[in-house]
């Protein structure tokens, strides 16, 4: 087994930069003022909702395994951590817009955005994994952005009705 250097580059290099940035982040927020009870509750219950996501994942992993796909164990749990913490973000990104905002999201959308990423994510993995050519992910990008976008949006409120 020979040892892949922009492997070992990329895993210790990406955890130095997202610790540098956390606590630069951190940092600057405690200046701001930003580190409060409401940030606290805000990033508890995101990390609480991201466990339900994992915890999809690891069905979806099992699953897979079920029907006789050979899945390697880095990669597992690369798709489980990466799943975690993407959740983990997103919804802590909508929790802080949605408690700092005037007019709350709407439910109804924030869940319609984020149906649009899940399905587009999944089609375009399977269709990666059926495929064999990982370039497909690409073309997840744009749908994923629009769902965001749509998540993320407030609604038009009735008194803006003509």
């Amino acid at each position: 087994m020979e040892v892949q250097i922009g492997g070992l580059v990329g895993l210790y290099g990406g955890a130095v930069i997202g610790i540098i940035a956390w606590w630069f982040g951190r940092r600057m927020a405690k200046k701001q003022g930003g580190l409060d009870e409401l940030h606290d509750h805000i990033w508890q219950k995101a990390r609480a909702i991201s466990w339900f996501f994992s915890l999809a994942a690891m069905y979806i992993l099992f699953t897979l395994i079920m029907f006789g796909m050979e899945l390697k164990a880095a990669m597992v749990l690369g798709v489980i951590m990466l799943v975690h913490f993407a959740s983990w973000g997103i919804t802590g990104v909508i929790l802080s817009i949605n408690m700092n905002m005037e007019e709350p999201l709407k439910p109804s959308k924030v869940k319609f955005g984020i149906a649009i990423v899940a399905v587009s994510l999944l089609l375009f993995t399977v269709l990666s994994v059926v495929t064999g050519n990982w370039w497909f992910q690409l073309a997840s990008v744009p749908p994923t952005l629009i769902g965001l976008i749509w998540a993320l949006t407030p609604g038009k409120g009735s008194e803006e009705t003509f």
